[in-house]
């Protein structure tokens, strides 16, 4: 048996000892920790960032909201959030459209599976010939009005106002003409 210096020996004694003692310490706040946990009893903290828990938690299983389909009616497609919520088939549709197609939907008047309206829905008044002139020529009027800019708007603006907008679209046009 080679002989061994009593000074490193004495050092090795010592480092083992302190190892010993902190690996049972350790275990013991690890212990302490689970049983703390597994009695509900919060933890004391301290600085630092907390120590990961001894215990798993029992992982609380989320339920998966269901998938949401296009708002357009008669469109089975599921949405997209990418597109708006709506399908790519409708994602170039009028966000205003869309608005309606949801109200329509929350008010119960469009089934979302067929498109179909139900029997309560309320009937779509018929627009008369005299309220379809009417429209169209205030479309006209304010197509006009775009391509003309301060002084010749102005005129025509008066215009309709005196005389009405069927002589102020004229006047428009032989502006934007000349």
């Amino acid at each position: 048996m080679p002989h061994t210096d009593p000074i490193i020996t004495a050092q090795v004694e010592s480092f083992t000892q302190q190892l010993v003692a902190t690996v049972e310490a350790a275990v013991a706040q690890r212990i302490q920790a689970a049983l703390a946990g597994a009695f509900g009893v919060p933890q004391k903290r301290g600085p630092g960032r907390p120590p990961k828990q001894a215990v798993a938690h029992v992982a609380v299983e989320r339920k998966k909201p269901p998938k949401q389909l296009c708002p357009v009616p008669g469109c089975k497609n599921p949405a997209a959030p990418v597109f708006g919520m709506v399908c790519r088939d409708h994602k170039n549709v009028a966000k205003s459209k869309i608005k309606k197609y949801r109200q329509e939907r929350r008010e119960g008047k469009v089934t979302q599976a067929t498109g179909a309206k139900p029997a309560m829905a309320k009937k779509v008044k018929k627009v008369t010939p005299k309220v379809k002139r009417a429209r169209k020529l205030q479309g006209q009027y304010l197509g006009a009005l775009k391509s003309l800019t301060g002084a010749d708007r102005a005129k025509v603006k008066q215009t309709a106002a005196e005389k009405g907008v069927a002589e102020a679209v004229k006047l428009a046009k032989t502006m934007k003409e000349g």
